[in-house]
C-alpha cells in the first residue's frame, strides 16, 4: 500500500509503515495495520462499521496514528528543498590512470578497459593538473578514486598523485580521502605492499563463487581468473582492516546471487555489495522484469543472512542516526557538479559512465570546466525534475538514481532506469526490515517503535 507522502508493506510477521517525506519508520501492530487505510481515507464512520466488535482497539489504533501525524512523524508534507545552493563545489574526482585491463569482463560498459578508444595510460602530470582542478574549489573534503580499466596498471603514477593530493590537503588545511578500484588480477606480493603503504580504501571487484566469476571475469586469452584473485584478495583484506569493499556484479546467469554472497562469508569476506548488471535489453546477462519476483526474494533472503551473520553489505546500511541534508536528498548523484572523471587525456566528463563520449565532454584539465550549457543540464536534475521520481516512494533514499543508466537505456537523463528503481525499491524495503528487525532485538518491543532519521534536516 503506497501513497504519495507514505509507503506500508509487510514481511517477516511485521507490519511496516514509512513516512516517506521524513524518512519516519514505524512498525503497526496487526489492528493498526487494518486501520491505517480507514485513516489515510479519513473513513471514520466506515471504521466504526466496519470494527463494531472491536471498536474500542480501533479507535485507539486511530489516535496512536493520529498522534504521529500531528508529531510531523506520519502523513508529513513534502519538504521543499534548495538544490545544491550556489550551484555545488566540485568535491570529488573520478581518475582514469588506466584505459587498458588485463582481465575481459563480458558486461563491461568501459569497452574491457579502453572506453572505445586506444589503451593508454594518464601521466602524472596531467593527474597533477586534475588534482589542482579539484582542490581550486572551495570544498573542505574531497574525494578522489584511482579507477580505469586496471589502476594497478599504472601503480606508479597512483602513488605520485596520493603523494601530491595529501601535501596540497595538508599545505591548504584541507582533507582528503583517496580510494582505488581494482580488480585483483595483478595483485601480487609488491603490488600489495605498495597498496597497503598508500593507506587507502580499496573497491576489489569479484563476483562470488568460481563458475559464476570466471564465466563473467574471464582473463584476455578466455582463461579462468577466479583461483588468482581470490588468492589475491584474501591475502591483501587482513592487511586493511576495515578499509575495503568487495564489489560483485549479477546477472542473468546468476540470479541467485545469494549464494555468492555466501561464498565470500565462506571465505572469511565480510565486507561487499552486490549490484544489478546494467546492459541493453536482449544482451544474453541482462536482467528483465520476469526476474524480479525471484530477485525480490534474494533480497529478503540476505536481509534474514544478515541477521544471523555478522557482515557489512553496502546498501543495507540505513544511517537513522545522521540523516542526510536536504539537498542530497532531493538529488542523490552529483554527476557534472560535485562529481566528475577525468580521462588519460585530460578530458572532463560527468562521471566514469560517460567517459569517451565527446558529446558529454565538459572541458579538459588545462581549460577547467567550460561547458556551461552541459555542466547546466545536470544541475536540476534532481527528483522535482523527473516525473516518475516524485510518484515514487522510495525517492528521498535514491535522490533520483543513476544519470548515466537512464541515458544509457532510456535516453534521457530525465526519465529513470526503470528495472533499476524496481530493484532499488526491492533493496530499500529489506534494509529498512533488517533495520526494523535489529532495532526491535534490542530495545523496545513492536507496539513501542517508532524509528525516526534523527540527523534529517530539511533544506530552507
Amino acid at each position: 500500500m503506497t501513497g504519495s507522502n507514505y509507503h506500508f508493506f509487510s514481511h517477516g510477521g511485521l507490519n511496516i509503515l514509512l513516512d516517506v517525506p521524513t524518512g519516519a519508520v514505524h512498525v503497526l501492530d496487526a489492528i493498526a495495520a487494518r486501520v491505517f487505510p480507514y485513516f489515510v481515507a479519513g473513513k471514520i464512520t466506515e471504521l466504526e462499521e466496519d470494527f463494531a466488535t472491536e471498536l474500542s482497539q480501533a479507535r485507539l489504533a486511530w489516535e496512536e496514528l493520529q498522534g504521529l501525524t500531528d508529531a510531523g512523524m506520519l502523513l508529513s508534507p513534502e519538504p521543499h528543498f534548495s538544490q545544491r545552493p550556489g550551484g555545488g563545489e566540485l568535491k570529488a574526482l573520478c581518475l582514469h590512470v588506466a584505459h587498458d585491463c588485463d582481465l575481459r569482463c563480458r558486461y563491461c560498459f568501459a569497452g574491457t578497459g579502453a572506453f572505445g578508444g586506444a589503451r593508454s595510460l594518464m601521466d602524472f602530470a596531467t593527474a597533477k593538473k586534475a588534482v589542482d582542478m579539484l582542490f581550486s574549489s572551495a570544498a573542505r573534503v574531497y574525494e578522489i578514486d584511482f579507477f580505469g580499466g586496471e589502476p594497478l596498471l599504472n601503480l606508479e603514477v597512483v602513488e605520485e598523485t596520493a603523494a601530491y593530493a595529501r601535501q596540497r590537503a595538508r599545505a591548504l588545511g584541507k582533507k582528503v580521502n583517496l580510494t582505488l578500484t581494482t580488480n585483483g588480477f595483478s595483485l601480487n606480493k609488491e603490488a600489495r605492499d605498495r597498496l597497503v603503504a598508500l593507506n587507502l580504501d580499496i573497491i576489489l571487484s569479484h563476483d562470488g563463487r568460481e563458475k559464476v566469476h570466471n564465466a563473467a571475469r574471464p582473463c584476455p586469452g578466455g582463461g579462468s581468473s577466479y583461483k588468482e584473485i581470490t588468492r589475491n584478495i584474501l591475502e591483501l583484506v587482513p592487511l586493511l582492516g576495515e578499509r575495503y569493499y568487495i564489489r560483485g556484479t549479477y546477472t542473468a546467469r546468476n540470479k541467485d546471487f545469494v549464494r555468492d554472497i555466501r561464498h565470500w562469508l565462506d571465505l572469511g569476506l565480510r565486507r561487499f555489495s552486490m549490484e544489478p548488471v546494467v546492459l541493453p535489453p536482449g544482451s544474453k546477462m541482462a536482467l528483465t522484469e520476469k526476474d524480479l519476483p525471484f530477485l525480490r526474494e534474494q533480497y529478503w533472503q540476505l536481509a534474514e543472512l544478515a541477521l544471523q551473520e555478522p557482515f557489512t553489505f553496502f546498501h543495507f546500511n540505513l544511517d537513522w542516526e545522521h540523516g542526510q541534508c536536504g539537498a542530497r536528498r532531493a538529488a542523490g548523484c552529483g554527476a557534472g557538479i560535485e562529481y566528475a572523471a577525468v580521462d588519460p587525456q585530460g578530458g572532463i566528463f560527468p562521471c566514469h559512465q560517460f567517459v569517451g563520449e565527446e558529446a558529454w565532454l565538459l572541458g579538459t584539465v588545462d581549460t577547467g570546466i567550460v561547458n556551461a550549457a552541459l555542466q547546466d543540464r545536470f544541475r536540476t536534475l534532481g527528483i522535482a525534475d523527473k516525473e516518475a521520481c516524485q510518484k515514487c516512494w522510495a525517492r528521498y533514499h535514491c535522490g533520483g538514481g543513476c544519470h548515466a543508466n537512464a541515458w544509457w537505456i532510456n535516453t534521457k537523463l530525465e526519465q529513470p532506469y526503470e528495472l533499476g528503481c524496481r530493484l532499488l525499491r526491492m533493496r530499500t524495503e529489506a534494509a529498512i526490515y533488517l533495520k526494523v528487525k535489529q532495532a526491535l532485538s534490542l530495545n523496545c518491543s513492536e507496539g513501542d517503535f517508532h524509528g525516526k532519521q534523527k540527523g534529517y534536516k530539511q533544506a530552507q
